[in-house]
């Protein structure tokens, strides 16, 4: 819990208290996909997510952030309930994440209607069953599985979690990095970027055979590329 409080604050120091330029609503989707090796087999894992940001740029660039941004992101998971007569079934608190942000913008052009913007974040939410995911083959004794999940690493507060019926430390929290090409239209009232980025999640992986069970752990590089749209509001 100290190492993600002290990543919290090194953010919030890295963002000046001074006047503002742009204040923006931005909306986004991005897609993800990786592959964790367990000792049988390779689970695959593959899933969107939908991102809801206020921004806010600095009149001036800092020398390390040109802003910053904090949002609520949503992943969309497949699920299956009541003995698979349910199929995808929608919960607030599956894939449901906070986020907070800091970029630094470049520009690209003499007219500043391009840029490019490096930035860095840090996410906390509660994992979709999307992430949870088993593959097995053979069959009697000599059946084996991988089965992979995301190591919960964060504590969900109490009453949240009592509402929503799950255990206190049922949270996930990781950080992600990326690269965004800006193109600004209408005299940057509305920007289109184009992002490309790395999630970074510990995952545990459990293989089991006829001989018993292992369990290993492994910090996996999870590839993401997107888009988003934004409006200035202020």
């Amino acid at each position: 819990m100290r190492i993600r409080t002290i990543a919290l604050a090194a953010l919030l120091h890295l963002v000046p208290h001074n006047a503002y330029s742009d204040g923006r609503v931005n909306f986004g989707v991005d897609f993800n996909r990786t592959d964790v090796a367990g000792a049988y087999d390779e689970v695959g894992l593959a899933w969107q997510g939908f991102e809801f940001q206020i921004e806010k740029e600095f009149t001036k660039s800092k020398v390390l952030v040109s802003g910053f941004a904090v949002g609520v992101r949503g992943e969309h998971f497949y699920a299956f309930t009541g003995f698979g007569t349910v199929k995808d079934v929608h919960r607030w608190d599956e894939g449901t994440y906070l986020s907070l942000k800091i970029f630094r913008h470049f520009d690209l052009s003499g007219k500043k209607s391009w840029a490019l913007g490096p930035s860095i974040g840090i996410l906390y939410g509660i994992p979709g069953t999307t992430l949870d995911r088993t593959i097995g083959k053979g069959y009697g004794d000599a059946y084996e599985y991988t089965h992979v999940f995301p190591l919960r690493n964060s504590e969900v507060p109490k009453l949240l979690a009592e509402k929503a019926e799950l255990s206190t430390n049922s949270a996930l929290f990781y950080p992600e990095a990326s690269v965004a090409l800006r193109k600004k239209l209408a005299r940057g009232v509305i920007n289109l970027d184009w992002i490309g980025g790395v999630r970074i999640i510990k995952f545990g992986i459990v293989d089991s055979n006829s001989q018993g069970d292992a369990f290993s752990e492994k910090r996996v590089l999870i590839p993401s590329v997107g888009a988003r749209v934004g409006f200035r509001i202020f």
